[in-house]
């Protein structure tokens, strides 16, 4: 599986990035471009910030599943997932009602192939 998902990595960004690269569209105002040390900075602080809220979300399963009655297996196989995943339910509903469809599905299907075909086999190796 990580070999399929390896290899669909390397059909969508080199062998046919044109038929996944959308119809840009022309913006009114030119967009400010950050560096790569402003951009790698950012990218590591937000990285940062997710890990420390990450820690607490870890922390609380044991007062939540106690709680509440819920085992901690459902916890951690189902709603954790889909709290991860918000961001990027969010983003594709959003652009979907824009009514940039080609985005939204890209996100919905790549995200969907992201965790079948790396995730799921990442945790059964691990």
């Amino acid at each position: 599986m990580a070999f399929v998902y390896v290899a669909f990595l390397v059909f969508q960004l080199r062998t046919h990035a044109e038929l996944f690269s959308g119809a840009e569209e022309e913006e009114e105002g030119g967009e400010e471009m950050l560096s790569v040390g402003t951009s790698g900075m950012l990218l590591f602080a937000t990285t940062c910030a997710v890990a420390y809220c990450s820690e607490f979300l870890v922390d609380s399963i044991e007062g939540v599943s106690q709680s509440y009655g819920l085992p901690k297996s459902f916890i951690g196989l189902i709603l954790l997932p889909i709290v991860g995943n918000a961001a990027e339910h969010t983003t594709a509903v959003t652009v979907a009602y824009k009514g940039k469809m080609d985005l939204a599905l890209g996100v919905a299907v790549g995200s969907s192939t992201q965790i079948a075909l790396f995730v799921v086999p990442f945790s059964v190796i691990v």
